[in-house]
C-alpha cells in the first residue's frame, strides 16, 4: 500500500443489512483507491454487510465486543487497541456507541483527523449522551449529519459550534436500481398481482409499520387487488405478524424479511410507503425515488428535506393510518400522477443525492484533515 494513501477506519457496533450499513458499504468502496485505503473495525461482530466486504478484500476487523454488556473500560481500551494496530490517518466514527468509544479511544493517539457521523433525528432526548456528545465535540474534527432536522438537534441538544457541523446528505448510484425487467416481470417472480405497495426498513416501532398495517383494512375496501410488501427484519416482526392476522390482511401482506435484490423489490412495486415515525435520511426512500416511483411518506426528518409534497410525492402526518390510507386512495384515483411524480422524484434524486456528489465532498474532508 502506498504511503501517499490517506487511511481512514471507520467504526460501526456491527455491520447487518441497514440504510446506514449500505452507506458505509458505499463509502468504503467508491472512495477514489488511488487516494484513499478504507478499512472497517466493528466493535461486535462484522455482520452480513461486514462479511460482503471483507469477500471485496477490504479489511474488516470485529473485535467481539458488546456496548450493553461489556465495561466501558474494557469498551474504551479495545476500541483504543484496534485504532493503533490499523494506525490510520482519520477515524471515522458513525452512531452514538461508535462516537463515544471511538473518540474516546482515539485521544493523544496523534491522528490527522477524527470525524463522527450523526444518522437520526433525536427523537428521544437522553441528556448523558447529549453531554457526552458536548464534551466529545472538542475532540472531533468535524461532525457530519444526514439532514437540516439533524443539524438542529446537534447544535440544540449537544451544543456542537456550527463550525465542526457539516450537513452531508446521503448519496446513491441511480444506475443501481435500473434493471432489465418490466413492472409484471417483477410482480410474477415475487408471485403477486394487482396494486403492490412495499416498504423497506427494520422491524422496530422507529419505522412505523404497524400504522401502515392499520391503514389496509380501509384501502382494501376500495382495492380488492391490493398487496404489501414489507422488507426488513427486526423485533417486532412477530407483533406485525400477529396484527395482519387481527385485522384480516395477512394473506394481502408478504413478510419477505432482509432481501439484498432491491431493484427488483422496487420494480414490483406501484407505490413506495415509509411510515416511519422519526428519521434521519433514508436511504431506502432516496432509492425508491431514485426507482422512479411515486412515494408516500410521513412528515419527518429527512422526508421533508427530499419530498415536496405534491410534486415529486406525498407527505403525511406520522401515527395517522387514515392519513396514509387517503393519500394511497388518492393516488391509487389519480394514475396519471405515478409517472409525473415518479419523474421528479428521479431528477430530484440524481440533481442531489448522487452517490458521486456525496463520495466528493467526503473526499474533501479527508484531504484537508490529512493535510
Amino acid at each position: 500500500m502506498s504511503w501517499k494513501k490517506i487511511k481512514v477506519l471507520h467504526l460501526f457496533v456491527t455491520l447487518p443489512v441497514g440504510g446506514a450499513e449500505d452507506l458505509l458499504a458505499s463509502i468504503v468502496t467508491g472512495l477514489d483507491p488511488t487516494r484513499f485505503a478504507p478499512e472497517v473495525a466493528c466493535i461486535g461482530a462484522a455482520g452480513p454487510v461486514g462479511e460482503e466486504l471483507r469477500r471485496q478484500g477490504y479489511p474488516v476487523a470485529a473485535l467481539g465486543l458488546n456496548p450493553k454488556r461489556d465495561a466501558f473500560i474494557r469498551l474504551v481500551r479495545e476500541v483504543r487497541r484496534a485504532i493503533k494496530e490499523a494506525a490510520p490517518h482519520i477515524v471515522h466514527t458513525h452512531l452514538y456507541h461508535p462516537n463515544l468509544y471511538g473518540r474516546l479511544a482515539g485521544l493523544r493517539l496523534g491522528l490527522k483527523g477524527v470525524v463522527a457521523s450523526v444518522h437520526n433525528a433525536y427523537t428521544r432526548i437522553k441528556w448523558h449522551r447529549c453531554a457526552w456528545n458536548y464534551l466529545l465535540a472538542r475532540a472531533t474534527d468535524r461532525i457530519l449529519v444526514s439532514s437540516s432536522q439533524v443539524y438542529r438537534d446537534v447544535r440544540r441538544y449537544d451544543r456542537v459550534p456550527e463550525k465542526k457541523i457539516l450537513l452531508l446528505p446521503y448519496g446513491i448510484r441511480l444506475e443501481e436500481l435500473d434493471i432489465p425487467l418490466s413492472k409484471a416481470q417483477a410482480k410474477a417472480i415475487l408471485g403477486v398481482s394487482g396494486l403492490c405497495l412495499g416498504t423497506i426498513g427494520r422491524l422496530e416501532e422507529q419505522k412505523g409499520q404497524e400504522f401502515l398495517l392499520a391503514a389496509l383494512p380501509e384501502i382494501k375496501k376500495h382495492i380488492p387487488a391490493l398487496n404489501l410488501l414489507v422488507i426488513g427484519e427486526g423485533r417486532l416482526r412477530s407483533r406485525l405478524e400477529h396484527q395482519a392476522r387481527e385485522l384480516g390482511i395477512s394473506d394481502i401482506v408478504h413478510f419477505l424479511g432482509t432481501r439484498r435484490d432491491l431493484p427488483l423489490l422496487y420494480r414490483a412495486m406501484d407505490i413506495f410507503v415509509l411510515p416511519s415515525l422519526w428519521e434521519g435520511l433514508p436511504l431506502v426512500l432516496l432509492k425508491a425515488m431514485a426507482a422512479g416511483l411515486p412515494v408516500i411518506a410521513t412528515r419527518v426528518s429527512g422526508a421533508e428535506d427530499i419530498i415536496q409534497d405534491g410534486d415529486n410525492g406525498r407527505l403525511v402526518p406520522p401515527r395517522q393510518p387514515a392519513a396514509l390510507a387517503q393519500a394511497v386512495l388518492q393516488l391509487q384515483a389519480q394514475p396519471e400522477l405515478w409517472p409525473l411524480w415518479g419523474g421528479q422524484a428521479r431528477k430530484t434524486i440524481r440533481e442531489h443525492y448522487s452517490l458521486e456528489a456525496m463520495l466528493t465532498r467526503l473526499q474533501t474532508v479527508y484531504e484537508e484533515l490529512a493535510a
